[in-house]
């Protein structure tokens, strides 16, 4: 279980490693930004909006049958391609993760909390980016955002389930 520390006691007690824990916390945050803009950057060549960048998106809602990306200025755009959005899971409003799938046939799921590990760190809540690979016994996920314990990135098999736009079960 991760603790906050109390870095005024640690400063006062220990300040070399106050500085070591500050020091590994802002690499930390800057690794995690880098790993979200690259994300993004990835969102706007593969499903780019019609107008705008993924990067500057604040909340993403469905409407009717559409995708919306919400801006701070209150704007609103779609994607450039609509028929991309397939499916979502949770409410329209929203949602907890969107399904997108490429002209080439290859999903992505954007999986949203505003509490997760990277999730916090993202004004849209985006926590992970997950790109299906087709695989002979089943479809398997690579996280984009998150390493497993050895700091690598592995597929996993994953059945997953949305609603599509239709109302329908998306299965995958």
């Amino acid at each position: 279980m991760n603790m906050p520390l109390n870095t005024t006691n640690l400063q006062r007690q220990h300040p070399c490693i106050a500085m070591a824990v500050v020091n590994v916390e802002s690499l930390a945050k800057r690794h995690i930004s880098e790993k979200l803009t690259n994300a993004k950057q990835l969102l706007d060549i593969l499903f780019p909006l019609a107008q705008g960048s993924h990067n500057d998106v604040t909340g993403y809602m469905v409407y009717y049958q559409h995708l919306l990306a919400c801006f701070a200025d209150a704007t609103l755009s779609g994607l450039r391609h609509p028929r991309q959005f397939i499916a979502l899971s949770g409410h329209k409003t929203q949602p907890d993760a969107l399904l997108l799938k490429h002209d080439s046939g290859c999903h992505l799921e954007m999986s949203f909390n505003h509490g997760g590990l990277i999730g916090c760190h993202d004004q849209s809540g985006l926590d992970d980016l997950q790109l299906e690979e087709a695989h002979n016994h089943g479809n398997r996920w690579i996280s984009l955002l998150h390493e497993s314990i050895d700091g690598h990135t592995s597929p996993q098999e994953m059945r997953k389930q949305f609603v599509d736009h239709e109302g329908l079960i998306y299965a995958l």
